[in-house]
Order: structure tokens, then sequence, then C-alpha cells
């Protein structure tokens, strides 16, 4: 039987939904100010951090028409990349993203003090 959280949930099902395409960064949103549970907090950080990243590329990307063509492209790589790591966490496994991971771990560790 998987860990249930402090908002009733299982651990895995908790973050996974932090990383669900479309509507992950608002659960991630309140799955960060509502759980206790430390996993679940850092997966929804970082669900946030990566929500936070492929907004600000595709809006960069649709400053010029060359990199507008090449937008949809990020953008289905960047769902992809979401539902990759949804299913992971889903698993049981931990998915560190490149820098944003750490910025997660900077970010957890300043809020359970």
């Amino acid at each position: 039987m998987a860990e249930k959280t402090s908002t009733g949930l299982d651990a895995n099902i908790a973050g996974a939904l932090c990383y669900a395409p479309f509507i992950g960064w608002v659960a991630a949103l309140v799955l960060f100010i509502v759980e206790k549970d430390k996993g679940v907090k850092w997966h929804a950080v970082q669900g946030l951090l990566l929500a936070l990243a492929l907004g600000v590329i595709s809006w960069v990307m649709a400053l010029t028409v060359i990199l507008l063509i090449l937008s949809p492209f990020v953008w289905v790589a960047g769902l992809i990349l979401q539902l990759v790591v949804a299913v992971k966490v889903y698993q049981g496994k931990t998915i560190k993203l490149p820098v944003i991971a750490n910025w997660a771990d900077k970010i957890t560790a300043k809020i359970s003090h």
C-alpha cells in the first residue's frame, strides 16, 4: 500500500499530479501550499519551476518569427517531458531535472526550516 500524505493522497499520485500537462502547475501550487510531506512539496516546487521554464521558453520563442516556427516543437517536447516525469514519479522514482532540481532542493531546504 502506498504512503498517504497529509492531503490524503498517495505520495506517488500527489507527486505525479505536480507534473501533469495542462493542470500540473495548478496542482503543484495547491500541493505546495497545503501539503506537509517534504517529498511531495519538493515535486511541487520542481513542477512549478518546470512549468515556469516552459512558459518562459515559449514566450521568448514567440518574440521572433523564426523561433515562433519552432515553438510547437518545443511545446510538444515539454508535454512529453511532463508526461514522462509524471509517470516515473507515479512509479515511485524521483527524476531530478538538470538545473531545476538544484533550485527545488534550495527552495525546499529554505521552507523546511
